[in-house]
Parts: structure tokens; C-alpha cells; sequence
């Protein structure tokens, strides 16, 4: 192997590496932005779940307890969090499908860059 070959190998590697690094800070980025989104919605039940709390405090205070499930307020927030843990399903399967698609491009992308750098027959 002449030595021409051998640093269009190492550039070819190179450039491989950086793009595998492009592509895995994208990776990372989408899905930190993803996870904020999660942790926002799992802030928005916790506060769901204090209005639950506290409208329920206030019904029992005027002896309306029974009330309770029929309040529209409670009845709101309940709803409210029925949607977020929705919406977080629906966050976790778009972190998969990140991870999977990120996993595939470099399972198609990284057999050419292996090849080219296992082939070292001539040095």
C-alpha cells in the first residue's frame, strides 16, 4: 500500500468519525429537548395534582365532600392529567424512534467506514 492510499484512508476515517460525532450530538440534543418536554409535563401533573388536592381540601371544609367526584374543577384537572401522561407516552416513543433511527443510520453508515479502516493488509 503506497503511502497516498494509506492518508486517504485516515482522512476517509476522519471524516467517518466526525460525521458519527455530528450526528450523535443531534441525537443528543433532540432528545434532551424531548426529555425537557417530559419533565415539563410531569411539572404540569404536579400541579394538576395540588388543584385536585386543594379543591378537594376547600369542598370538605364547607362539608360538600360528597360532592367531590361531581366538581368540575376536579373533574378539569383530572382530565388535564390524563392528557399529560399521554402527551409523556407519546415523548418516550419519540426518544425510541430517535434512538432507533440514530442506531440504524449508524449500523448502515459505519459497516463502510470498518471496512475501509480494517483493511490494513498493506501496512
Amino acid at each position: 500500500m503506497d503511502m497516498d492510499t494509506m492518508w486517504e484512508k485516515i482522512k476517509k476515517g476522519l471524516k467517518d468519525g466526525a460525521v458519527m460525532s455530528v450526528e450523535k450530538i443531534e441525537e443528543y440534543a433532540k432528545i434532551g429537548k424531548l426529555k425537557v418536554d417530559e419533565l415539563s409535563a410531569r411539572r404540569k401533573i404536579e400541579r394538576n395534582y395540588l388543584d385536585i388536592g386543594e379543591r378537594f381540601y376547600d369542598l370538605t371544609q364547607d362539608a360538600n365532600e360528597a360532592g367531590a367526584s361531581d366538581d368540575i374543577v376536579i373533574k378539569k384537572a383530572v382530565e388535564n392529567v390524563r392528557s399529560l401522561f399521554t402527551e409523556i407516552d407519546e415523548i418516550g416513543e419519540k426518544i425510541r424512534e430517535a434512538q432507533k433511527a440514530t442506531a440504524a443510520k449508524r449500523s448502515t453508515g459505519s459497516e463502510d467506514v470498518d471496512e475501509d479502516l480494517d483493511d490494513n493488509s498493506g501496512v
